[in-house]
């Protein structure tokens, strides 16, 4: 077809005559260019979704929509260098769906077909330009507020992350938005039919991202942004988004790959214990915060932007969604576990060395995927075949009923609402969003710098007493010199001359007691300020009393 193509509108318009040996190769050229594109962009028409799959359609509208907010908020904060943070998740996006694709031990799900998807028909555009702006951005946006440091970022945006994934797994999986392998052991312990490690992953690639863009900055960008350097910024979010799926990886090994793989502990046990350990690790780091940085408890007006009305958007989208939904009306058609033998068996190779094994293809006639069946397909709701001899990877499966709506609707609207009042809590009554700097690792260990901060303080305040004490004595000074010699301040305007050193001297002092350490030493420079300025003005008042006594006398 695509070399009629040419045949049919290229070759009679060309003005040279050109052999068949030429059209031939220039037809094979252009059919693998096609194919090629084809590979890498696939268009489905929006009226075909709207019949056969509506909820994915409007799901893919609105992570598309809140990954757009996430950009607009990164980019008015570019300066403070959130936008390398979206570029930084963006590569990373794109790193971790290819590599699952195409690393057989990891290529366990297939998603449904959007309007343009990608990479052989594996990735929507949602997923390339949605799901992961929409957790990782909004969480890492999230945590900033709290004013963590360094090592809790990484488990705070984890979490953070999970929170925002966990409606969007639950409804997904049964609204068809994609099919898990039926055998992985990998994902074969499932919650609402989704795998525990699921949450697992979110949690560990998030954190893992976020732990080396702190390693990255450390090394190759300085403290405060310099646009003149933005090579190095792109650098740190490069080596970050292609880095981040192998440190993610590792975060499996200590706790699910040694406990599942070799003693049989279920997932579950495995992803709550790791969880529990991120929400440790925050919490020990969040009690000190109220002492190290005031002002991760100073509130925010302006809170809400871009990144809460993203999150808004998704907690209502999926609490709307479990109500309207008919899961058993949709027809997904696309790319799924491919259907074949039923007894051939594939290696699954862990990160510990031990080897597992799945079933390669599904047997359409004894799966345990109780979210999609074939009630819908026209053969009377037969499965699928092989088509002569060859394992089948594109057909249509079908959805199917609620066991219980009222159970997944308290599920996710109690999810919604626990973990929307949450990120309230982060967003709205946390500190104000802090500019991203280059960082320095070990300026955050506490008690080093608990030391620093409090030989710094002692040194200010030793330094101020000295500045303080010699103003008073110059205070002194002016008010004996206005006593003393009274009669020749009408000389020359020498009059005029004093209270405009006197009033110098009140505006030295006003400067002196400007913070230094922003608000960790307010209490205590509102005071000093207090005292000087009441010493000033009766210095002034003083003074001001003499010189019109004298005046009088005069």
């Amino acid at each position: 077809m695509d070399a009629f193509v040419l045949d049919e509108y290229v070759w009679p318009y060309v003005p040279l005559e050109l052999d068949d040996a030429t059209k031939k190769e220039w037809n094979i050229k252009f059919v693998n260019f096609i194919g090629w594109m084809d590979w890498l962009c696939k268009y489905q028409p929006i009226s075909q979704l709207i019949e056969n799959h509506l909820s994915f359609l409007l799901g893919e509208i609105m992570f598309v929509s809140c990954c757009l907010l996430t950009f607009i908020h990164a980019y008015r904060n570019r300066e403070r260098r959130y936008l390398y943070v979206w570029i930084a998740i963006t590569i990373h996006a794109f790193n971790v769906e290819n590599l699952c694709y195409n690393i057989p031990d990891m290529d366990n799900f297939w998603q449904a077909q959007g309007v343009l998807t990608f990479f052989g028909a594996r990735a929507p555009l949602y997923i390339l330009f949605g799901i992961y702006h929409t957790f990782d951005y909004c969480a890492y946006v999230a945590v900033q507020k709290l004013h963590l440091p360094w090592w809790a970022e990484g488990p705070a945006v984890g979490l953070g992350a999970v929170m925002l994934d966990l409606p969007y797994d639950i409804l997904g999986i049964k609204n068809l938005w994609w099919t898990w392998h039926d055998t992985d052991p990998n994902i074969y312990d499932r919650f609402y039919w989704v795998p525990w490690n699921s949450f697992y992953f979110h949690a560990s690639f998030a954190c893992s991202l976020v732990w080396l863009l702190h390693l990255t900055r450390r090394y190759i960008v300085d403290v405060e942004y310099d646009w003149r350097k933005i090579h190095r910024e792109f650098l740190c979010s490069f080596l970050a988004g292609v880095s981040a799926f192998w440190l993610g990886t590792l975060q499996f090994v200590p706790i699910y790959h040694t406990l599942h793989d070799f003693y049989k502990v279920h997932s579950e046990i495995t992803t709550i214990l790791f969880l529990s350990t991120y929400a440790l690790i925050v919490i020990c780091a969040d009690r000190r915060r109220p002492v190290e940085k005031p002002e991760s408890r100073a509130g925010d007006r302006w809170w809400f932007d871009e990144v809460p009305l993203a999150i808004s958007i998704e907690y209502i989208f999926f609490m709307v969604l479990v109500v309207v939904c008919d899961p058993v009306n949709i027809v997904q058609d696309g790319l799924h576990q491919a259907i074949g033998p039923c007894k051939e068996k594939q290696k699954v190779q862990t990160p510990t060395g031990k080897v597992l094994y799945k079933n390669k293809y599904l047997c359409a006639t004894n799966y345990d995927e109780k979210y999609f069946d074939f009630h819908c397909l026209p053969n009377g709701g037969k499965a699928p075949e092989q088509q002569r001899g060859e394992p089948l990877e594109w057909y249509a499966v079908c959805g199917t009923e609620f066991e219980n709506r009222a159970e997944y609707i308290a599920i996710v609207w109690g999810c919604c609402i626990l973990f929307g009042t949450i990120f309230y809590q982060m967003l709205a009554r946390s500190g104000e969003l802090p500019d991203v700097v280059g960082e320095q690792l070990f300026d955050h260990t506490p008690v080093v710098r608990r030391h620093i901060d409090a030989f710094v303080e002692h040194f200010e305040r030793n330094d101020r007493h000295r500045e303080f004490d010699g103003i008073i004595r110059a205070s002194h000074s002016l008010v004996e010199a206005s006593d003393t010699n009274v009669e020749g301040l009408f000389e020359d305007g020498r009059l005029q001359k004093t209270n405009q050193s006197i009033d110098q001297l009140a505006e030295r002092i006003r400067k002196l007691a400007q913070p230094t350490f922003k608000q960790e030493h307010d209490l205590y420079l509102a005071a000093i300020e207090k005292s000087q300025h009441e010493y000033v003005e009766l210095c002034k008042e003083e003074a001001q009393k003499k010189m019109r006594a004298a005046a009088g006398r005069l």
